[in-house]
């Protein structure tokens, strides 16, 4: 499983139908060629996960559209999908020297993996090709590129990542559109309360720092918080706005606002007290639609009662986390590999290739689409609104997997319910986060 190029030689038996049956007589024209085979560790089927399907049938695509020239050969990969395992299982990898050609990675994994030195830099891939690299989205490649300006991946999408609420359950306590303030979000989590309804369903990780994030990204001084302080390491509990988002989400659980499964560490929970019509509220992106909503799990009718907005607004600006946080990594190391690597990025980048991403998986292109082609793919319409609604918003960020450091994620699992507990007060909380996340545990 190495990086390299295996050339084979394949034969190529090409038959003309422009021949008269005259010249047929004379048999049909071979050719020999060299085929490249590269390996891909996220391209494998899957019934359950909309973006490894889609690779498949987008790796069979260049597959046909390349034969006999470049060839991807799909590895089964038990660490194919997002998990808490799969940057350690890379990390074996590399120090292997056996890194695949073409795999995926968030951001955080994909700045803890540059770090072994053995990831394909794009840089001159793209300075090499400036016409390509004018058909990303702006912004696309930020979280991407390394301290020192190296291109690590190339991104898979970009996508604003709202909220998504139930419209007759926030209905119930007067509120025909989703709160704009966060000041309103709790007036209406408090009435839901009353009626024995939850505001807010999380999981103690992916949801519940979406909505950490977004505490913290409608304040002022907070955008740069997301973009800047939070990478840097150093002490957070001095920062005011991320103690005031802090102490306002754990508050929301001692209040009862939250699912009491909330600490699980897995989406499916949260996903779960939204599907059954228990929460009212619930933080994702896009792909929630595909992978959730529109499934058995929902309960009847609850896709068209609902809705997806921007997040509200600490006073009176909204705010929108923007990710363009994963992206195709190569550990190609030989030039065959490199050119074949290259060729696939280019065909699964094109905006044909891009938007049928996005109508397979409701995520949004990372490349620039013409807008009579978005038009007419007719995008599921409530992550198309929220791309619309989230031009007007008044403060955009990452999440804090962007550009956190990538030991966030466990320390904040591992944190976070002691915290809502009350066995650390906020400023030994944050001491502690910022601690273990730049120390990578």
């Amino acid at each position: 499983m190495s990086a390299r190029a295996r050339r084979t030689t394949a034969v190529v038996v090409l038959i003309s139908a422009a021949l008269t049956a005259s010249a047929c007589a004379g048999g049909s024209a071979e050719e020999e060629g060299d085929e490249i085979v590269i390996t891909c560790a996220t391209c494998q089927e899957s019934p359950t996960d909309p973006f490894l399907q889609y690779n498949f049938e987008a790796a069979t695509r260049f597959n046909e559209q390349y034969a006999g020239e470049y060839r991807i050969e799909m590895l089964n990969n038990a660490n194919a999908g997002s998990s808490e395992d799969r940057l350690q299982y890379y990390q074996r990898l590399a120090l292997a020297d056996d890194l695949p050609d073409i795999f995926q990675l968030n951001s955080a994994e994909i700045a803890a993996l540059s770090e072994t030195g053995k990831l394909h830099d794009f840089t001159g891939d793209l300075d090499a090709d400036t016409a390509w690299a004018g058909t990303f989205q702006p912004g696309s490649l930020d979280a991407l590129t390394g301290d020192d300006g190296q291109v690590w991946a190339i991104p898979q999408q970009r996508d604003p990542i709202g909220t998504y609420w139930n419209t007759e359950l926030w209905g119930s306590v007067g509120f025909d559109e989703f709160p704009t303030t966060w000041d309103a979000f709790e007036e209406g989590a408090a009435a839901l309360a009353e009626q024995g309804e939850l505001a807010l369903a999380l999981d103690g990780d992916w949801a519940t720092m979406l909505t950490w994030t977004n505490l913290i990204g409608t304040q002022a001084g907070g955008v740069d918080f997301l973009t800047g302080e939070i990478a840097g390491g150093g002490d957070w509990s001095s920062n005011e706005a991320v103690v005031a988002a802090t102490e306002r989400l754990r508050q929301w659980h001692v209040e009862g606002y939250v699912n009491s499964d909330a600490f699980s560490g897995d989406f499916s929970n949260a996903a779960a007290a939204y599907l059954s019509g228990d929460a009212a509220t619930v933080p994702n992106g896009p792909w929630f639609v595909k992978t959730n909503l529109q499934t058995e799990a929902a309960a009847e009718g609850l896709y068209e009662s609902t809705g997806y907005a921007v997040s509200p607004g600490w006073d009176d600006g909204q705010g929108i986390i923007v990710v363009s946080g994963a992206g195709w990594v190569s550990g190609a190391t030989d030039e065959p590999s490199q050119e074949a690597v290259m060729a696939f990025m280019r065909f699964v980048t094109a905006p044909e290739e891009a938007l049928t991403q996005a109508v397979e998986t409701g995520a949004n292109p990372a490349v620039v689409v013409p807008d009579a082609d978005l038009e007419s793919a007719d995008l599921e319409p409530l992550s198309a609104g929220l791309v619309v609604a989230a031009a007007d918003a008044e403060f955009s960020y990452p999440h804090v997997r962007v550009y956190g450091p990538a030991g966030f994620g466990p320390a904040w699992k591992n944190l976070w319910p002691a915290y809502v507990n009350g066995e650390m007060d906020t400023g030994t909380f944050l001491s502690r986060l910022s601690a273990d996340a730049s120390a990578g545990l």
